[in-house]
């Protein structure tokens, strides 16, 4: 398992990534590029803990 900053790290720079997308790609506006840019990587980084970076064949130890 990989370390927690690790993970915490690739969740940031992954909405970083949309944020920027979100915001200059699909001309959304600042404020709902933010909030899904964060949905998003919040929603990575609890996958990242459950299952680590590969698919769910089981659940990481906590």
């Amino acid at each position: 398992m990989e370390q927690p900053w690790m993970m915490i790290l690739h969740s940031l720079i992954i909405g970083i990534v949309l944020y920027v997308f979100m915001l200059f790609g699909l001309g959304q506006q600042n404020e709902i590029a933010q909030s899904r840019s964060i949905l998003i990587a919040a929603i990575i980084l609890i996958y990242m803990i459950l299952f680590g970076h590969g698919l769910p064949t089981k659940l990481n130890k906590i």
